[in-house]
């Protein structure tokens, strides 16, 4: 009997969790792609590819999607079943309320280690392959970083600027303007055209500019003197059609590499970063160390060079009396102590910055490696919260259970994003802030769990208010008896 019961509590469970899951990837999806599609869309990229990217970037939603998809499934499922009483029916056969999360909660357990290595193997392979076609996106087709009236730098020994652009690869381009990438001792080149047109060239290594209806300008100044320079007119060159080829080959091969870029921390699993992290410690150590003696160096001029200075020492050399220095002598000590305050002051920020960047580097290595833990943990809590819950409210469907599934959600993302942020900018450890949602919401599901069981109803306002009555009628003032009835 109680294999059959288990088996269809889990059917009942998983109907509406495949259900909600597609409905909150596809909802989560969907709000990602609109935030990104901009960096995308009108650049010449075809759907395919960019769908295809986005389904890469936007795979790391799972990670938020799974705990809630848990914890309203549950909500659902248990509040099903106290409205039908089905769950007063098993109860009344002796089977508690444990018993009966039990084959779920063992369920819902390796759903839990499967998002583990869902997010500590597919999650980092997916961004390094988005990642990877950015990169190729932006060195093979250079069309694609244009935005009107914007340079773009990324083209090797040019930098340009097109008005606009057309064509289903963005390969017509309107107002060019083309300046050589020299120093100032160098020919200075600059081509302004009204049109052009982006074309592969018959070896792969270059890219084809064809300019039409345009001007050349160049100033010849390498190897020429000042003097010779002010007599020199620039050449000016009319053209009606020029042909540029741009030398794209180290840009290609740089974007084969990075197909193997694997140092990234978001490309990495939690033994690649458990290493990273202990590498950055190490370092950060040996840094912190090297600024210490430099600077204790430059506090001790006098000494520095010495193996060892007794205290004696150091408390027997005279300091001078400034009022009876000469005024020129004690204006001269005043500027030099303000110029060495300067400098510790300029050295104390430029600390205190490598410092923060240091931390902050190693909080975003940390936050990755926990989080793949502590998310994988928020399922067995958010199901803790939403069966318990299911089955105090008594109510299924899509009502009652998706508002109390998104008010408890809200509060989880709320902690979920302030303590990122708080780690990411240097004012919280990263460690307390990976596990801030495990704390905050775990024992709230032992606490409605242990509430469920022991049937006690938590939303009655009354076995809240009773417990204070008690403790004012204890030590309240008694009411004194009127007179006529005594």
């Amino acid at each position: 009997m109680l294999k059959k019961l288990d088996w269809y509590t889990i059917k009942t469970y998983f109907g509406p969790f495949i259900f909600i899951f597609s409905v909150l990837f596809f909802i989560f999806m969907v709000q990602f792609a609109w935030q990104e599609m901009e960096k995308f869309a009108g650049k010449g990229l075809d759907m395919v590819t960019i769908f295809e990217l986005l389904f890469y970037l936007g795979l790391s939603v799972v990670q938020l999607v799974m705990p809630l998809t848990i914890l309203l499934a549950a909500i659902m499922t248990f509040g099903g079943f106290g409205e039908r009483y089905e769950l007063a029916a098993m109860k009344s056969t002796g089977i508690s309320l444990g018993r009966i999360m039990l084959p779920l909660f063992i369920m819902v357990s390796l759903l839990s280690v499967g998002l583990y290595y869902f997010s500590d193997y597919v999650v980092p392979k997916s961004q390094q392959k988005a990642r990877n076609m950015l990169i190729n996106i932006a060195r093979t087709k250079p069309a694609v970083n244009f935005e009107p009236g914007v340079f773009v730098m990324g083209i090797p020994g040019f930098s340009m600027k097109v008005g606009d652009k057309s064509g289903d690869d963005g390969q017509f381009v309107e107002d060019v303007f083309i300046h050589k990438d020299v120093n100032a001792f160098e020919n200075q080149q600059t081509i302004v055209a009204s049109r052009g047109i982006f074309e592969p060239a018959e070896d792969q290594r270059f890219l084809r500019l064809s300019l039409f209806e345009g001007y050349f300008y160049e100033d010849e100044i390498h190897n020429k003197s000042r003097e010779v320079l002010k007599r020199q007119p620039f050449r000016q060159i009319k053209f009606d059609t020029m042909v540029q080829y741009i030398d794209v080959s180290a840009l290609v091969e740089k974007a084969i590499e990075d197909e193997k870029v694997t140092d990234h921390y978001k490309f990495m699993n939690s033994k690649d970063l458990v290493n990273r992290i202990d590498t950055l410690k190490m370092n950060d150590s040996i840094t912190y160390v090297k600024m210490f003696d430099e600077r204790y160096q430059t506090l001790l001029p006098r000494y520095y060079m010495l193996d060892s200075v007794s205290q004696h020492q150091t408390e027997a050399i005279p300091l001078p009396n400034l009022e009876e220095v000469k005024e020129e002598d004690r204006i001269s000590i005043y500027k030099s102590a303000i110029a060495e305050v300067e400098r510790d002051k300029t050295f104390y920020n430029a600390t205190k910055s490598e410092i923060s960047g240091r931390n902050k580097n190693n909080a975003r290595h940390v936050l990755v490696l926990v989080r793949n833990y502590s998310n994988a943990l928020m399922c067995i809590a958010f199901f803790l919260i939403g069966a318990p819950l299911g089955a105090i409210i008594r109510k299924g469907g899509v009502g009652m259970p998706v508002v109390v599934a998104i008010i408890i959600f809200i509060l989880f993302y709320l902690v979920y994003m302030y303590t990122e942020n708080l780690a990411k900018n240097g004012e919280l450890d990263p460690y307390w802030a990976s596990w801030s949602p495990v704390i905050v919401f775990f024992p709230m599901g032992l606490y409605f769990t242990y509430k469920a069981m022991t049937d006690s109803d938590i939303f009655d306002i009354e076995s809240y208010i009773k417990p204070f009555r008690k403790l004012f009628a204890i030590f309240g003032t008694k009411k004194k008896e009127h007179a006529r009835y005594q």
